[in-house]
């Protein structure tokens, strides 16, 4: 759950030094050609409040839904405009899209419920019980069901599509973050407070792996790359654990920004990113033979650490706020910073 808290002045320099630096080596960089730039080609304005989580991207309809802590807002990236929302949520966090079906899923945490809405109207048309603090949610189209993880209740939740009723909840070995489909009717769960990987056999509802995270501390963002075979964990400790889905052996760590809490893959481009806390995306070079390469730090927005990706096209969606000051400021060192509602950044590769 992305939930952000002032920032004090001290981190706010180093953050500025830090910034300073990228950007000098940013405007070096931009002198050649590069496959890992990213163009930012829009900024949508979705106002207060200042809280955000998932995003999820409807390829087909070219609608972004965007957990915003009370509704989901729904954003036409063809023209830019809200289309409205779904709602009232109780600290939402996960959105599933079943296109071909006309519907959605969007979670309420402090209810433990899903609602179920149109795509049409985006009216809820029923809410189905789950477990407290439901989070991260996806659709397997492989399986037909909804997923959704429940950090403090430490499972899944298996939701049949056909007729929205819960068809199993499965216990998992910690509490987990997100989640990443093989398309072969198993999900990968990042286990946040045992750092591992979850693998888990929807059919028959239940953990057939566990796989350790080494290196990694508090691991959140999570995904798949159906080419390589390959999974791409962020961890809070700024590394990328990349795992072989087969095998679970872990097969590079690679250094990323802190805080991440969205991985996602460019199939396509070759490509894992990361979006960090410190307002910066890390690119990472998919090879072949397991070789990894960071490839660069784009800069983004501060605290834009949640983001999802439009796999026909490569473009990323980034979830922000903008920078406010919140404090006094006649004592310089003791300035808080916070944020100032919810934008959704559109970065388009350039190639």
């Amino acid at each position: 759950m992305q939930r952000q808290k002032p920032i004090g002045a001290r981190l706010c320099m180093g953050i500025a030094t830090a910034t300073t630096a990228l950007i000098a080596l940013t405007a070096q960089a931009q002198t050649t050609a590069s496959a890992a730039d990213y163009e930012l080609v829009a900024d949508h304005k979705l106002g207060a409040p200042t809280f955000w989580d998932y995003l999820t991207y409807d390829p087909q309809g070219k609608v972004l839904y965007v957990a915003h802590i009370d509704k989901v807002e729904a954003l036409d990236i063809k023209s830019g405009k809200s289309l409205g929302h779904i709602g009232p949520f109780h600290d939402t966090h996960g959105i599933a899209i079943v296109a071909d079906m006309g519907k959605g899923y969007a979670d309420s945490g402090d209810d433990g419920v899903v609602k179920v809405f149109k795509l049409s109207d985006l009216s809820v048309t029923k809410t189905i019980k789950v477990s407290p603090d439901a989070d991260g949610m996806l659709y397997d189209a492989t399986s037909r069901t909804v997923l959704v993880v429940a950090g403090d209740s430490k499972n899944l939740t298996v939701i049949n599509v056909a007729d929205d009723t819960v068809s199993k909840v499965i216990t998992l070995p910690g509490k987990p973050e997100f989640m990443a489909l093989n398309e072969h009717g198993e999900v990968f769960v990042n286990i946040a407070d045992h750092p591992s990987i979850a693998k888990v056999d929807i059919a028959a509802g239940k953990v057939i792996a566990s796989w350790p995270l080494e290196g990694c501390k508090n691991p959140h963002g999570l995904a798949f790359d159906s080419r390589a075979d390959r999974l791409f964990s962020s961890c809070d400790n700024a590394v990328m654990i990349v795992v072989d889905a087969a095998n679970g052996k872990n097969v590079a760590s690679l250094p990323i920004g802190p805080k991440c809490d969205a991985v996602v893959v460019d199939s396509v481009r070759r490509r894992a990113m990361s979006a960090n806390a410190d307002g910066t995306l890390t690119v990472v070079s998919i090879g072949d033979g397991d070789h990894y390469t960071v490839k660069r730090t784009v800069l983004t927005y501060f605290g834009g650490r949640n983001a999802t990706i439009d796999p026909t096209t490569g473009t990323i969606f980034l979830a922000h706020g903008e920078m406010k000051l919140v404090s006094d400021t006649k004592d310089l060192t003791k300035l808080r910073f916070g944020y100032d509602g919810l934008n959704v950044a559109v970065l388009k590769p350039n190639d």
